[in-house]
């Protein structure tokens, strides 16, 4: 296995129910076999939809497998399911629905997906018996529907667009904020416009002191927005203090920031949106949205800060993954204290002073196979370790108990690459071929990003 490491300075046997001796659930006295599904009078099936599964799907599956969600069909009723059950147990079994990619083992979040071992042989049994229906006086009590958010600012990109730059464009198009007031974002949505395509999003707050240098970004290019590869600018200003708002990735779902924080907006402030367009022929134009949730104070100003070797960005220590190789693995760890003046301009914290971190994200791009962020040196604390990383199912994990960093403590990333022949994309119906690849910004590049959630103590 490659190593380079850097610093920088900034389920069981299925039970038959009622079994009489020579005789196994489902059989009548005359040998006949009844179908399990039909067994809801004479012998009960030892598992039913509505006693034991329905319970199950409801709270761990049905928020995306219900008509009109993301997912290909649907588990909301009984005929849903059951329609489907001969094709659960694979993904079951594999562990990768419902998708929870955190290992429990480094930590708890909340909002958890995952099936815990009773749940999922439940599942599985419950299909190896025929997927029974069982008594609808059975069901469940309704589950409590979560609040929904509720947004009090609803932005569109301001005309529909296309992406001509292949494989991948970043196109940033800016926004009017709207508040008159300061205020802080304390929860924000991105609905991607044409999914296909949005490989991802990232909406930058551009300070007032700015505005009129991104606008004349805008203005320079013909087509709607501007091209913005790097960062809201694409490198034409300095822009390491534009703080981020969000973000959204494939698999990420609308959230809410931990209670009493919020990111601080100023009026007269532009809302960069940068989309990272992967350009497929024959795609359709993409018009995406961002509802955000504002609050006039909060208890503790927050930002999110993005966390990664600057020299694998820059290029001066290349983060090299050999075309080939499989179990290449890059790591990085810094004390970030002394650089909280940067991620707090207005005097919110100064340098070595402690703070909180609520939520942790790790991006990576199609050959990555596992990543961690961790504290280390004053102390050993695991914040995110995804041990099977999935493209398609990225997400910001919810601490459930907010880590306090102080001075000394390093905060440490490691991902791990597989770039052999068998783990390439594949291009217009063409496996690609193996190749040298380093840190970039296209699909085809690769990145070890990880993202924390941080307000002072």
């Amino acid at each position: 296995m490659q190593r380079i490491s850097a610093i920088f300075p900034l389920g069981l046997l299925l039970v038959a129910c009622g079994d009489v001796p020579g005789e196994s659930a489902g059989t009548d006295a005359g040998g006949d076999t009844d179908t399990a599904s039909s067994s809801t009078a004479g012998e009960a099936a030892a598992i039913t939809y509505w006693r034991d599964v329905k319970a199950i799907l409801d709270a761990k599956c049905v928020g995306c497998h219900s008509p009109g969600n993301l997912a290909p069909f649907s588990l909301a009723s009984y005929a849903d399911a059951s329609a489907v059950a001969s094709a659960l147990p694979a993904s079951l079994m594999a562990g990768t629905m419902p998708p929870w990619p955190p290992d429990p083992a480094c930590g708890t979040y909340l909002h958890d997906r995952s099936l815990d071992d009773d749940a999922r042989q439940m599942l599985l049994d419950w299909v190896e018996l025929g997927a029974p229906e069982g008594d609808p006086a059975d069901a469940p009590p309704a589950p409590q529907a979560p609040e929904p958010l509720e947004f009090d600012i609803d932005l569109e990109l301001p005309e529909p667009y296309t992406p001509t730059i292949a494989p991948d464009e970043y196109r940033c198009f800016l926004l009017p904020w709207p508040e008159e007031e300061e205020s802080f974002v304390t929860a924000l949505s991105v609905t991607p416009g044409e999914r296909q395509i949005v490989h991802h999003v990232i909406a930058f707050a551009i300070p007032p002191e700015q505005a009129e240098a991104y606008r004349a970004l805008d203005d320079a290019d013909p087509d709607p927005g501007y091209l913005c590869y790097g960062g809201p600018s694409g490198g034409k200003i300095n822009d390491g203090r534009v703080p981020w708002l969000g973000a959204w990735v494939p698999g990420g779902a609308p959230g809410d920031m931990p209670e009493g924080t919020g990111i601080k907006v100023q009026p007269g402030s532009l809302v960069a949106v940068q989309m990272h367009y992967h350009t497929y022929p024959g795609a359709g134009p993409d018009q995406s949205r961002i509802q955000i949730r504002t609050a006039a104070s909060v208890d503790r100003v927050a930002v999110m800060m993005p966390f990664t070797n600057p020299a694998w960005v820059q290029g001066s220590e290349p983060m090299l993954i050999p075309a080939g190789e499989a179990g290449v693995v890059h790591s990085f760890a810094a004390d970030v204290s002394n650089y909280l003046p940067l991620l707090f301009p207005d005097g919110g914290l100064q340098a070595g002073d402690p703070f909180v971190v609520h939520a942790a994200a790790l991006h990576m791009h199609t050959r990555g196979v596992r990543g961690s962020l961790s504290l280390t040196g004053g102390q050993s604390t695991c914040l995110l370790d995804i041990p099977r990383w999935d493209f398609n199912w990225q997400g910001s994990y919810q601490l459930t108990a907010p880590v306090t960093v102080r001075p000394g403590d390093q905060l440490r990333i490691e991902c791990e690459w597989d770039n052999t022949a068998d783990n390439q994309p594949v291009e217009n119906g063409v496996q690609q071929q193996p190749k040298d690849i380093l840190w970039g910004e296209g699909t085809g590049d690769e990145m070890c990003l990880g993202i924390v959630y941080v307000t002072g103590t």
